[in-house]
């Protein structure tokens, strides 16, 4: 062992070690013949460089050119005859696409290495235009072709592929190898994307069918996105632009049993960028929209159900109120669907509703809502019908929907007889007196005291300065570590302290933050009034906004100018109505001081 040592480190001791000690630049040019639209790629390897900048590409008339941001790197290290040779390689990628057909020159693109000046010599391609045809249409639809603000748009993708056949061969290519030939990496997919790789996690892909278009034969893919619009204008379902790789030849072989093979040869680019029909989309109108209108678009049904029934009065009665999309088509959006303002109701006057909104869970097409209920008379035989107003997009008018009502009874609440208890009247005071001797006295308290223990003198102590301040310091600084502990527990149990402290800061960095004018001015308002009233989080309409603050006693003179604010906010937001954008967000910022002092238990009398 210990000679087979030293013969190994006689044997490394041997090599020699070559490193290239300057830092190179070699540029490897593709094809010479390019297609119009389809990338082609030139590769820039860095050897064995400490220091280096990226390719510098000039503008090319008839090309676009991007770097890529991602560079590769691998080391190489060979042994001949004792010499070790290592080559450390950076290469960068750019990419370039055709604009134009004919031919483009393509000028040195240089770079430093090591500090050391690279070009690449003059390159020149030819570029052709691939005369598509028929071969790939690519077009977006969407039902309905005019929808209006809310209500739900299918979008399909459709892309009609035409099936290729070599007749010299007896070839047709079937359904999944068409599909085979679009390349989903090289296309542009917008809106559709998120489907696709929907798709792909379930392991699916689009099915195609064969359809017959005059005298040819084109497999039909489509992909389907739904949408809800939420502002008035055109579905723009971002860029769609479709790659297929068309054969342009194809070989015939036999494998060693003699079974036929086939192989593409030939590729020829095709590239489609989908056409749209207009979509357009209208904003709700203002005419008849009733003051209870939370957002719903489509068309609903409601049912109502509670328990218990039989209750006294002050009782808590759970009700559940169910909403259910039936719509045809696309559900609409029940996840951030609004329950009715109960709060409102001039039918539940006689019930004592919570202040805080209810959230609802979703089952299917249908949102329950659940909220507490708690009946203020005896007299009440029933929740009456709770309506919720929707804006149906097939009659093109709102619409209310009223669940039945709930019969419930409601008893008086028991009440304690005090005179009776403290006469003696009944046996439940007689069961605690009996057995118990009761001395009636004239002298007061001392009379319930022995005679010497009554006529002790009192002694009166009078304490100095040193005694008051230990008396009073120590009862002071137990209370002040207390108040702390206390305040530092109320905020860990209490979030919405914290949410409320931060309201005012939140509220301005949504004023200025990113987005549509009205959209801040709502979200930065509405936001700052369920921070501050411990209001869930979420959605609020102007008409929430409002009956909060008027129940937590703001001002009638700052109400009157939210209300002013939301409104020209929400006029804009739904009926698309053009606005002082500056004014509006001054005005807004002004009643962040007024809405910043409200509390949770500053409430006006109903």
């Amino acid at each position: 062992m210990p000679r087979l040592v030293v013969m190994l480190i006689a044997c490394l001791g041997s090599l020699t070690t070559s490193v290239l000690a300057d830092g190179q630049a070699e540029f490897k040019f593709g094809q010479r013949e390019v297609w119009v639209g389809q990338p082609f790629l030139l590769e820039v390897d860095i050897v064995n460089a400490e220091a280096w900048t990226e390719p510098q590409v000039p503008e090319i008339d008839g090309l676009t050119s991007t770097v890529l941001p991602s560079a590769r790197e691998s080391t190489f290290t060979q042994i001949i005859n004792g010499v070790v040779t290592t080559r450390s390689t950076r290469t960068f990628v750019v990419r370039f696409v055709a604009t134009r057909p004919g031919i483009i020159e393509i000028p040195p693109i240089g770079l430093t290495v090591d500090g050391k000046r690279f070009e690449s010599d003059p390159w020149r391609v030819i570029a052709t235009k691939s005369e598509v045809g028929d071969l790939l249409v690519v077009e977006i639809i969407g039902t309905p072709e005019r929808a209006w603000v809310g209500q739900p748009v299918r979008l399909t993708l459709q892309i009609w592929v035409e099936q290729f056949v070599d007749r010299a061969n007896r070839i047709r290519l079937d359904e999944a190898d068409m599909w085979g030939l679009i390349s989903a990496g090289e296309s542009s997919w917008g809106l559709f994307k998120e489907s696709l790789e929907e798709l792909a996690r379930n392991r699916r892909r689009p099915s195609g069918r064969r359809v017959e278009r005059g005298d040819r034969t084109y497999f039909l893919y489509e992909i389907n996105h739904d949408v809800i619009p939420i502002k008035a204008g055109e579905i723009d379902p971002g860029e769609v632009q479709i790659l297929l790789r068309q054969p342009t030849e194809i070989a015939v072989t036999r494998d060693i049993f003699n079974r036929r093979q086939m192989e593409i040869e030939g590729i020829r680019p095709v590239i489609q960028t989908a056409r749209i029909r207009p979509i357009e989309v209208r904003s709700l109108p203002e005419e008849g929209r009733p003051s209870s209108f939370t957002g719903a678009v489509g068309r609903f049904s409601v049912r109502a159900l509670a328990e218990p029934r039989d209750v006294s009065v002050g009782d808590p009665i759970t009700l559940r109120f169910e909403v259910t999309d039936e719509s045809p088509g696309v559900a609409g959006d029940l996840a951030n669907l609004r329950p009715p303002p109960l709060r409102d109701l001039e039918a539940l006057d006689g019930f004592r509703v919570p202040d805080d909104p209810t959230t609802g869970i979703v089952e299917g097409r249908t949102k329950i809502f659940t909220e507490t209920l708690r009946p203020e008379r005896d007299d009440l035989d029933a929740i009456p019908s709770i309506p919720f107003v929707s804006f149906d997009p097939e009659l093109e008018r709102y619409v209310t929907a009223s669940s039945e009502p709930v019969p419930i009874n409601v008893a008086p609440s028991e009440r304690l007889d005090l005179v009776g208890t403290v006469r003696g009247e009944g046996g439940l005071d007689q069961a605690i007196l009996r057995g118990t001797t009761l001395t009636a006295t004239t002298g007061g308290l001392r009379a319930n005291h022995p005679v010497a223990d009554a006529a002790t003198p009192r002694r009166d102590f009078e304490a100095g300065w040193t005694t008051a301040t230990i008396a009073i310091a120590a009862p002071v600084t137990y209370l002040v570590g207390l108040l702390l502990i206390r305040r530092r527990e109320h905020r860990l149990a209490n979030p919405d302290a914290r949410r409320a402290a931060a309201a005012r800061s939140k509220a301005r960095s949504v004023l200025g933050g990113e987005g549509s004018t009205a959209d801040r001015v709502h979200a930065s308002l509405c936001g700052l009034i369920a921070d501050r009233l411990h209001l869930p989080e979420g959605a609020m309409t102007a008409r929430e906004a409002e009956i909060a603050v008027e129940r937590a006693g703001l001002e009638p003179s700052d109400r009157e100018e939210l209300r002013s604010v939301l409104d020209a906010a929400e006029t804009v937001r739904y009926a698309g109505a053009s606005s002082d954008d500056a004014e509006l967000e001054r005005r807004a910022g002004a009643l962040i001081s007024s809405l910043d002092a409200l509390r949770p238990g500053r409430r006006s009398d109903r």
